[in-house]
């Protein structure tokens, strides 16, 4: 199936998508589509490559589904980069048009739609590089539509749910999410503020049945609510992992709802998933393969056999996480290889530096990564949330020297306010880097 296939002529009359006090049906979404895609057809031939930068979500949405109906690979990027970003990206993977908030779309028309099958690239997922010009995942219409059956079993979603979306089509985890339910029949709405008040107040006046958020947003949502939310009953997260207090904060505010979190990546897709039974008993693991997905385990590594995987990537991959699986099938990832910290010739793993920093009292978030040293080449660092304000750095180093050999303790702590997140709601790893410099 093609991806724009998801606009469904049949479903007509039915809310769409909801912005703000913007809001499409199908049939009026689809019609603006079409009409865009004659239009850039003018400009673009089937293969070329769009680069795509708008701020608002239906925008982003109507020029996507535009672009891959004309023939077009879509790029979507956060509307705050910088053009000289965009511009090294248009350079190095040799794109043929840029659409920003200036653009100015062609009145001619084209005279017919390049035929489109389910093997044509459709999107490039911008990877989350935290240097450099970043890497463009390509993905085809079929490895993302052949994904959308299982997410529909697995989440428990239909065309009767309306789904919430807080943050950007550029995170492609919420792209997916936003064609998802699209390609059931079902109702997409975006939160009109970056409020998580708003976002409740949105929830309960548009009678949303479904959520899909990262674990960061999950967190500020359920500090938010006062009451249960009872007609959700979907719960799907994804990007990072869920702590098991915002686990149990979830079932506590949405008893009615399936709570999901899953595993991938852009090159892998679905990967694996857990229920909210499986957080709650397996709070460590990434729970067990999605539908149709092969996992194996070699000298270290995860291995992926799927149907869901980005055509360069086939038939078997590894993204370079590291990871072992228990007797039961459950995946436990143990840090990736490229993110290890070398110290003084000792190899750590900042996940599991972080999974005892987060049992030490007075902690609420850590952070461990490696930061540059003239003598070790690298020190392990934590950068360290409070919830208790009495909490000292030597109360945490005599709390991780009981519980870790001496070299991996952390060698510098940092305390923050606040974990920085990017636009995606991930740990904003340049943020955190930037504040252990010292200041002249």
């Amino acid at each position: 199936m093609l991806i724009h296939n998801s606009l469904r002529e049949t479903v007509g009359d039915k809310l769409c998508l909801i912005h703000g006090n913007i809001q499409f049906t199908y049939k009026e979404f689809t019609q603006q589509v079409d009409d865009l895609a004659y239009r850039l057809a003018t400009q673009i031939k089937k293969g070329d490559r769009v680069l795509l930068k708008l701020a608002a979500p239906l925008s982003q949405l109507l020029y996507f589904f535009g672009i891959v109906k004309a023939g077009g690979s879509c790029v979507f990027i956060d509307s705050s980069t910088s053009e000289e970003v965009c511009s090294a990206l248009m350079d190095e993977h040799k794109m043929n048009l840029y659409i920003h908030e200036s653009f100015q779309l062609p009145t001619k028309v084209a005279l017919s739609l390049p035929e489109i099958n389910e093997n044509d690239i459709f999107l490039g997922a911008l990877s989350s590089g935290s240097t450099g010009t970043p890497k463009l995942i390509w993905r085809d219409h079929q490895s993302w539509t052949s994904a959308f059956p299982s997410q529909s079993m697995v989440f428990q979603l239909s065309k009767k749910d309306t789904l919430y979306l807080v943050s950007s089509l550029v995170y492609t985890a919420n792209l997916n999410a936003c064609l998802h339910i699209l390609f059931e029949g079902g109702t997409v709405m975006f939160a009109s503020t970056h409020m998580p008040r708003t976002w409740v107040r949105e929830m309960t006046v548009h009678d949303i049945s479904a959520i899909f958020m990262v674990p960061a947003n999950y967190r500020i949502l359920v500090k938010n609510m006062k009451v249960p939310l009872p007609q959700i009953t979907s719960a799907v997260t994804c990007g990072a992992k869920m702590d098991l207090k915002t686990v149990k904060s979830l079932v506590e505010y949405f008893p009615s709802a399936g709570i999901y979190e899953y595993y991938g990546a852009s090159e892998l897709g679905h990967v694996s998933y857990s229920t909210a039974k499986d957080l709650l008993e397996h709070p460590s693991s990434v729970g067990k393969a999605f539908p149709h997905v092969t996992i194996s385990i070699e000298e270290d590594a995860i291995w992926v056999k799927s149907p869901y995987m980005a055509p360069d990537y086939r038939p078997k991959a590894s993204v370079g996480d590291l990871g072992k699986l228990d007797e039961e099938g459950y995946l436990y990832l143990l840090g990736r290889k490229h993110g290890i910290i070398n110290t003084g010739g000792v190899k750590v793993i900042p996940e599991q530096v972080e999974s005892v920093l987060l049992q030490c009292p007075g902690i609420a978030e850590a952070v461990v990564g490696g930061i540059d040293d003239p003598i070790r080449g690298q020190k392990v660092c934590a950068w360290i949330v409070k919830n208790q304000a009495t909490l000292m750095v030597t109360d945490i180093l005599d709390f991780c020297h009981k519980k870790m050999r001496p070299h991996y303790c952390p060698q510098k702590i940092i305390f923050l306010d606040e974990i920085p997140l990017n636009a995606n709601g991930k740990i904003d790893r340049i943020s955190l880097k930037n504040s252990s410099v010292p200041t002249s």
